[in-house]
């Protein structure tokens, strides 16, 4: 599979737009807190040839590659261009995933592997199906994306929308977990003021993001890659413009994820919001945010 690393930044003297705080386009949808919280600046494309040199080899799979995920560096293939590991955990934390939890205890698993989900939707129609029963558990992608034994589940609705790019416009041909992005889009967090390379997980949220600023041009922008490409490059390098990437999980997976971890706080400590229920917290966390808290 190719190395491929996606250009994708603006130009340092990019106009700047201000995102609404609720967009509408054709087929809106709600878009995650984090993706409100910001500035969309728009550059001139940089799709190199360089990049387009690597996109015309995308359909080579070496052996070190099994179910689209890389197991191993290819031979010869090291870069000094690289993302610190825990920077990509980093990254990674930013995404929910959910897994199904057994009544006995343990995590559901088939054929040894355990199923993650990134849309909780069909994550609750599994678990609706566990013979005995099951529950949702929200973890985050950095805890489970690097273990062998666990196994992603695309949304089905990012994989329908990954067919309808063009082939002129999709950096992978083997797609496993589609992302979508725009050439040239860079947006900064108006708080931090910290710049990014968005990379959404639904097509229809970048373009509810997008429009506002691309007009009418929006769609035939978006780009299509694919999540063990773009972490691949990330810490094996070349990482490119990729060191700037920040994943936009689907709003509803934010919504699910923090809807149980407010269950889990009140099941934790009853008087949530009381200052013995701080207080408690403050102990058993010591001081950690978790994500969605």
């Amino acid at each position: 599979m190719l190395r491929l690393a996606l250009a994708l930044a603006a130009l340092p003297h990019a106009s700047a737009f201000a995102l609404p705080a609720h967009t509408h386009s054709s087929s809106p949808v709600a878009l995650a807190p984090a993706a409100r919280a910001c500035v969309v600046r728009v550059g001139r494309a940089l799709m190199g040839r360089a990049e387009k040199r690597m996109a015309k080899k995308r359909s080579r799979k070496g052996p070190q590659y099994q179910g689209g995920r890389p197991l191993r560096a290819p031979s010869g293939a090291k870069s000094n261009d690289v993302v610190p590991r825990s920077v990509v955990l980093g990254r990674l934390k930013e995404v929910p995933v959910f897994g199904l939890m057994s009544a006995a205890g343990g995590l559901v698993q088939q054929d040894g592997e355990v199923t993650y989900y990134l849309s909780p939707r069909e994550a609750e129609k599994a678990r609706a199906a566990v013979a005995g029963g099951a529950r949702l558990v929200a973890k985050t992608l950095d805890e489970v994306y690097f273990d062998q034994t666990a196994r992603l589940k695309p949304a089905d609705s990012a994989l329908r929308e990954a067919k309808t790019i063009p082939q002129e416009r999709a950096l992978v041909q083997r797609c496993s977990t589609p992302l979508f992005c725009i050439d040239g889009m860079q947006t900064t967090a108006t708080e931090s003021g910290a710049t990014s390379l968005p990379i959404f997980f639904s097509k229809a949220e970048l373009l509810d993001f997008a429009t506002p600023v691309y007009g009418a041009r929006a769609e035939d922008q978006v780009l299509l890659t694919d999540l063990p490409v773009v972490v691949s490059n990330m810490v094996q390098g070349p990482a490119g413009l990729l060191r700037d990437a920040r994943f936009f999980p689907e709003a509803k997976a934010v919504e699910e994820a923090a809807r149980q971890g407010a269950s889990e706080r009140q099941d934790l400590f009853g008087t949530a919001g009381t200052l013995e229920a701080e207080r408690e917290r403050e102990g058993r966390f010591g001081g950690m945010k978790l994500p969605w808290m």
